[in-house]
C-alpha cells in the first residue's frame, strides 16, 4: 500500500504551521513532508531530529548542509 502525500491546502495544525515555515524557507515543501503531515506527532519528531543533525552546528556549514539536503531530496524525486 502506498501513502500519498497530503495537499498542502489540507494540513491542520500543528503541521500546518511545520510545513508553511519550510515552504517560507525553501520554496517548496518535499513531498516526503507532506506525507508525514498525515500523522503531525511524525512530521514533530522528523523536524526535531533534523534541527539536532542539521541545524548548522557542523564544520560544513548550515549553507552546505542545505544544499547537500537539498540536492539528494532531488535526486530522490522529494521534490515537485
Amino acid at each position: 500500500m502506498w501513502i500519498d502525500p497530503i495537499r498542502l491546502n489540507e494540513v491542520e495544525e500543528p503541521a500546518k504551521g511545520i510545513l508553511e515555515e519550510i515552504r517560507a524557507k525553501r520554496g517548496a515543501v518535499p513531498k516526503i513532508l507532506l506525507t508525514m503531515a498525515r500523522r503531525p506527532r511524525i512530521l514533530h519528531s522528523r523536524q526535531t531530529m533534523n534541527m539536532a543533525v542539521h541545524g548548522g552546528n557542523s564544520t560544513l556549514g548550515k549553507r552546505r548542509e542545505e544544499l547537500i539536503s537539498y540536492y539528494v531530496a532531488t535526486i530522490g524525486g522529494f521534490y515537485g
